[in-house]
Parts: structure tokens; sequence; C-alpha cells
């Protein structure tokens, strides 16, 4: 006689947050770039990374050759990724908030989050406080809220998972590249 029980899975749906990491290398040459798409419980769907040269900078503005090199990163995540993510999260401290309002247009809703730091808002982007210490800055508006991208924040910052993915982001890209 079967053992009762209730499938507590079977209602979640198909969706998945994609988390843009970037982390500047240790001799400061260059940027390692992930793309780690997770379901709304945090299982992991795909991961793509790859690195870039950033040019020397006193040829540049202030800012501007990391921004180049990161928008270059994201253009080649985007293209290797086998899935299209619902909503993308990127961390406001290494993605000024021009690569998403200059320089590339995405087709899916995507936030920039700070964890209890002050970083730059762009004047399009619209500012969401989930806690004390997490803020959405929404690139092309705030989802609504009956959207797969808003029931998907709200699973993953139900869990708790909201931030961790980027951890495992950059860990995944630390033993890719140090292997």
């Amino acid at each position: 006689m079967p053992v009762p029980f209730r499938d507590l899975t079977a209602g979640d749906g198909d969706e998945a947050a994609g988390y843009l990491r970037f982390i500047d290398e240790p001799d400061g040459k260059g940027i390692r770039g992930a793309l780690f798409i997770v379901s709304s419980r945090g299982q992991p769907v795909d991961f793509s990374f790859t690195r870039i040269d950033v040019h020397s900078g006193f040829l540049w503005r202030a800012g501007e050759a990391r921004r180049q090199a990161v928008t270059s990163l994201t253009k080649a995540l985007f293209q290797a990724a086998t899935r299209v993510p619902d909503v993308i999260l990127a961390l406001a401290n290494e993605v000024p908030p021009r690569v998403f309002t200059e320089d590339l247009e995405v087709g899916v809703p995507l936030c920039r989050v700070t964890m209890a730091e002050m970083t730059v808002q762009a004047g399009s982007e619209e500012e969401e406080r989930l806690s004390d210490s997490v803020n959405l800055f929404w690139v092309n508006g705030r989802p609504p809220p009956e959207s797969p991208s808003r029931s998907l924040i709200e699973a993953l910052n139900g869990r708790q998972l909201l931030t961790e993915p980027f951890d495992r982001a950059s860990i995944g890209m630390q033993e890719a590249f140090d292997s």
C-alpha cells in the first residue's frame, strides 16, 4: 500500500530567473561574466560564462572602459543562453545603469539589485523596496502583479533565494576559470 503524500512542487511553473554576475579579475586586466538561470525553487537550469579584456583606462572616460566590457559580456551571455528567463537580475554595484538604458534594450523584465549600499540609479529606473536591505531598480518597468515575472520574484524572495544565486554564479565562475 503506497504512503499517502501530496507533491508540493506540482504547482510550480516553468518560470526561471536569470542572474547576471560580473567579477573583475585580480590583475585588473579583465572581467569575468556569467548568466546563471534558476527555477522558482532555485534549482539550476542553465549556466553560461565568459571573460573579456578591459581596455586601457587612460584613453577612456572614468568608468567607460568597464561599462563597455560589461555590455560586451552581457551580449555574449544572452546569445549563449539556452533558455529565455522570465526575469533577469543584476547586481547594481556591478552593472552601471547606462548599460541597460543606453547600450542594450532587453525584452524581458530586468532589475538591478542593491543590498543596503548606495548606488547610482537611472532616472528611468523604477525603484522597489523589498526589505530593509534589498532594493530593486526595474529598468523596463515593474512587472504587473499577475505576471509570471512578479510571481517568480515573490516566490524567490519568499524562499530567501532572491540574492543567493549571485553567490553560486560567482562560485561557478571561480571553478570554471581557475580549474
